[in-house]
């Protein structure tokens, strides 16, 4: 009696504190329950890293012209260093400044704007004198090869549209002349990865379009940082044009590319005691006015959560918030409905994995790591190694098999092949040791049994983690976790039937009747 009052007891507390959060954040600071149909504003944020060495740093950060502008907010909240925005002639610098760092260290800059996008892509009229062609100063071979791109590409019109277009889609091409692959191998020499574009820019101006670097970066919501996508900002002799080499036919559509940085200067510096310095960018959607994120962001530390974190950081536990939710209906299926699954955590992260891979490729390929698998590791049993190496073995074994997929799905034109590294390759390990076992002492037919169940909870819990409402609710609700975590308590004093044992001991119960009235 003692423990069920003190079961009650912490269910309660539990629901309580959960739900008391919710509510305030709703009713006080209006953060909707319901989930809005259309997203409210993208949000982009720089993470500019660096390793200090204990001298005075300064770090400088290109950031967007429209930033200063009503329709585009930014914040920048980084510890320890002095922020200074500058503003010359146009462009928009952010400035880090500190004494006495070291150590790895990491600066923010965000960027809100709405979900329509911003036109900074857009054509820019040219202020003050006209600009001019920068003489990029090749000589001998390299020059005549550059001459003879730009006549070719200037052979119907010599605009600079029809220029910039002609002329990278030359350098791009599979099969490319003789004078592009000269020139190529030159400017890879020279300056690596920007080889491509920086050799597009030095042919328009020798065409006499001047023309410099931009750069922007993908409206799309990715795991982890990206990098900056180097754009061509070129003179049309009366606006400046911004375009995707990679795409050189088409304009730059806002709902698809932010442009982050135009006018040809540097996207980051670091200077002062400090090397090995990156920048990447994290995209994410907000479903949630701005106003009401900023009276959240800035609440006590219990009721803002997450949203006190760095985007970067943020984004993560977009799906680790969702694993609480698989790890749910896992309980459910397996103590209330009576489904056995090859352990708790396999359904639930093979769910996870579902939300990136669609779920008939991901159980199509399930299956065949399983399958075949599962033959090696009889094998393994002939060879009568002991646990640890057997299943070191069976992680090497499913490494091979999901290469072997990849490629396979590659060459057969099957994209989601290419994210099978999204299974968990350790879980799926365990998972051949644990069913050979089963298959050993028990059956083939509950081996089969527990792995077809454990599939149809994670399809399940994939639904379940999938719904837009659910997710919501996980993001910006966190603390509804406590309610859920109530709920699995209850779950876990369930000691009545299973709902498949209703049905297995049904003919039982009849006879049981059918015997008493005789």
């Amino acid at each position: 009696m003692a423990s069920r009052i003190k079961l009650l007891a912490v269910v309660v507390l539990l629901t309580l504190v959960g739900g008391g959060i919710a509510a305030y954040k709703h009713v006080e600071l209006g953060i909707p329950l319901q989930v809005e149909r259309k997203p409210f504003q993208w949000l982009v944020e720089a993470k500019l890293t660096f390793l200090a060495t204990g001298q005075p740093v300064t770090a400088r950060l290109a950031v967007p012209e429209n930033a200063a502008e009503d329709k585009v907010g930014y914040d920048s909240r980084s510890a320890g260093y002095s922020f200074n925005p500058e503003h010359d002639r146009g462009t928009y610098t952010a400035v880090w400044s500190a004494d006495n760092q070291e150590g790895a260290q990491a600066l923010y800059y965000r960027v809100r704007f709405p979900i329509q996008g911003i036109d900074g892509g857009g054509p820019m009229p040219h202020a003050g004198k006209p600009p001019v062609a920068e003489d990029p100063g090749l000589t001998g071979s390299l020059d005549r090869a550059a001459r003879g791109v730009i006549e070719r590409a200037g052979a119907l019109s010599k605009s600079p549209d029809t220029l910039f277009v002609g002329i990278f889609r030359e350098i791009r091409a599979i099969e490319s002349s003789q004078e592009i692959s000269l020139l190529r191998r030159h400017y890879e020499e020279e300056a690596g990865r920007r080889a491509l574009t920086l050799l597009g820019i030095d042919l328009l101006n020798m065409a006499g379009v001047p023309a410099r670097i931009a750069y922007g970066v993908k409206l799309d919501e990715v795991r982890g940082g990206q990098e900056a996508v180097q754009l061509v900002e070129y003179f049309d002799g009366v606006y400046w044009k911004v375009r995707d080499p990679d795409d050189p036919g088409s304009t730059i559509d806002p709902t698809r590319m932010f442009v982050w940085n135009r006018g040809g200067g540097a996207l980051f510096e670091v200077s002062g005691g400090a090397e090995n310095s990156d920048v990447r960018f994290t995209v994410m959607v907000d479903s949630v006015p701005l106003e009401q994120l900023t009276d959240l962001r800035d609440s006590s530390l219990l009721v803002s959560t997450i949203f006190g974190l760095p985007l970067s950081e943020r984004q993560v536990f977009k799906y680790v918030v969702l694993i609480p939710l698989g790890a749910f209906v896992v309980v459910l299926m397996r103590n209330v409905i009576g489904i056995a699954t090859l352990g708790t955590f396999m359904p639930v992260l093979l769910a996870l994995s579902f939300l990136e891979i669609r779920p008939a490729t991901g159980l199509v390929m399930f299956s065949v790591i399983t399958a075949v698998g599962l033959y090696f590791r009889f094998l393994l049993s002939r060879l009568n190694l002991l646990v640890v190496p057997r299943v070191a073995a069976c992680v090497v074994i499913v490494t091979i098999l999901m290469i072997l997929l990849s490629v396979i799905s590659w060459h057969l034109g099957m994209r989601d092949g290419l994210k099978i590294t999204l299974f968990p390759m350790i879980i799926l390990a365990w998972t051949l040791e644990r069913m050979s076992l089963i298959w050993e002492e028990e059956g083939k037919r509950n081996a089969l049994l527990q792995v077809v169940g454990s599939l149809v909870v994670a399809v399940i819990a994939y639904r379940f983690m999938r719904d837009r409402q659910v997710q919501y609710w996980a993001f910006y609700f966190p603390e509804l976790l406590l309610v859920l975590l109530a709920g699995i308590i209850l779950l876990g004093r369930y000691t009545g039937y299973r709902l498949t044992e209703l049905f297995r001991f049904r003919n039982f119960e009849v006879r049981e009747e059918t015997g008493g009235a005789s």
